[in-house]
């Protein structure tokens, strides 16, 4: 995994050991992610809710966001720091709480994002269903978005999602080889 442009650019998000049965974001996903978002997201914020390897916050942070991550699991979450200590990269938070959880929290603390990406383990369950659309339904109903606000789920392709959850309606979807990338806008 490489950092595509911006600060960071051409750097090496390692994928050893720590990452370990971690489903990673194909660089053609990636990269349509960002070219729909544009080179340069300064002045800009954004949630990496379910970070894993942290790469899809760290293009962020490279292309000048500020950037939020959240990783509940404790290697992923190292990793994650030490690659921005590495770096020398700014962050503005690295949570370490399930995301159902995390999102309520933040909202009450009066965090805003302009970008919420949401890549949550497929198998993961909330309240008997996925847990991506338990995740929809809470950012939905949450005031966790800026006027405007986008939020991007990464999900298995055969996984029907809302048209419309609380203040997020459904704008885009597109299919990149087993997965499907969702994108969302508060209305």
């Amino acid at each position: 995994m490489r950092i595509v442009t911006g600060t960071y650019r051409g750097r090496q998000i390692p994928s050893g050991r720590r990452l370990r049965q971690i489903r990673l974001t194909s660089t053609r996903l990636k990269e349509a992610v960002f070219s729909m978002l544009g080179p340069d997201l300064k002045g800009r914020t954004f949630l990496d809710l379910c970070a894993g390897s942290g790469q899809m916050g760290l293009e962020a942070l490279s292309r000048g966001a500020s950037v939020e991550f959240n990783e509940p699991d404790h290697r992923r979450r190292r990793h994650i720091r030490s690659l921005l200590y590495q770096w020398r990269a700014g962050v503005a938070g690295l949570h370490s709480v399930k995301a159902q959880h995390l999102i309520p929290q933040l909202a009450a603390a009066g965090r805003r994002f302009d970008i919420v990406y949401a890549d949550p383990p497929y198998h993961a369950r909330y309240c008997g269903a996925p847990l991506l659309l338990g995740l929809i339904e809470v950012l939905g109903e949450s005031e966790l978005f800026n006027d405007g606000g986008l939020l991007f789920v990464q999900h298995q392709i055969d996984l029907d999602v809302p048209e419309q959850s609380g203040h997020l309606a459904l704008t885009d979807q597109r299919a990149y080889g087993n997965t499907t990338l969702s994108i969302y806008r508060l209305t």
